[in-house]
């Protein structure tokens, strides 16, 4: 049986062209240069770059407040369910920097603000309510409170979701100052929907058969009763939007 031995190659002479001892050291000098800065970099560690944006600082090169503002936005991770919105808005960043700041102000938690919305309209800004209560918007804006705040319902339907957000939060401004804080999530929901539900026992009733509030909002009915009660909504909320529900509830944990 006949084995198969590769043939070594021979190196032909004159095959490539020697290269002088100058032209060698012209050539290797860029790699000798590159090969050190690494090494220069880790010999200075962090130190230089601190000391260069301390003085930077310090002269006023760099703005401190938009440096560190810039900072601390950007070190965020990305709001809850801002990849939903980003299906019907495309400035999200400026979306998202626009809900912090709406709930900075309401004293509640930004993941709030976006589940509501999410439940409501699908952060369509547009959108009408499909049960025919004339209803629209980020919210469900009905007639009478967009009359309440000095609008349309037709100028809100016009709107960008960003700047359907200032009406957004006057309404919602507007229910706190009426009805007090908002608690958590479930207080939030229905201050949108039922402002006159805030601080009823979850046994309160908002709709029941066979009222046509009560078709309109069949869906929220949980256990299919034949009625909608504060513990439904609260079901609910918590059924869809758990991240959102749990938070800010570390506080009453800690009464316990």
């Amino acid at each position: 049986m006949n084995s198969y031995q590769p043939k070594k190659r021979s190196a032909q002479r004159g095959s490539r062209q020697q290269l002088s001892p100058h032209s060698a050291a012209n050539l290797a000098r860029p790699f000798s240069i590159i090969s050190r800065i690494p090494k220069i970099i880790r010999q200075a560690g962090f130190g230089l770059v601190l000391i260069l944006i301390s003085n930077a600082l310090t002269h006023g090169l760099i703005n401190t407040d938009v440096f560190l503002a810039s900072a601390n936005f950007r070190s965020k991770p990305k709001l809850y369910l801002l990849e939903e919105a980003s299906q019907y808005i495309y400035e999200t960043e400026v979306f998202e920097k626009k809900v912090r700041e709406i709930s900075q102000k309401l004293e509640i938690e930004p993941e709030w603000l976006m589940a509501v919305m999410y439940s409501e309209s699908k952060f369509d800004a547009s959108v009408l309510n499909y049960q025919g209560s004339g209803a629209v918007g980020l919210i469900q804006f009905m007639p009478k409170t967009a009359a309440e705040l000095n609008i349309s319902v037709e100028r809100l339907k016009a709107m960008g979701a960003i700047q359907q957000l200032t009406y957004v939060y006057r309404y919602l401004m507007m229910i706190k100052i009426k009805h007090g804080d908002y608690q958590n999530l479930t207080d939030l929901y229905l201050g949108i929907l039922c402002p006159d539900a805030l601080g009823q026992d979850y046994c309160y009733i908002l709709y029941a058969k066979p009222s046509i509030a009560y078709r309109q909002n069949k869906v929220l009915d949980e256990n299919q009763d034949g009625s909608v009660s504060v513990s439904d909504i609260d079901r609910r909320m918590q059924r869809m939007f758990p991240t959102a529900y749990w938070l800010g509830s570390e506080d009453v944990a800690d009464v316990d």
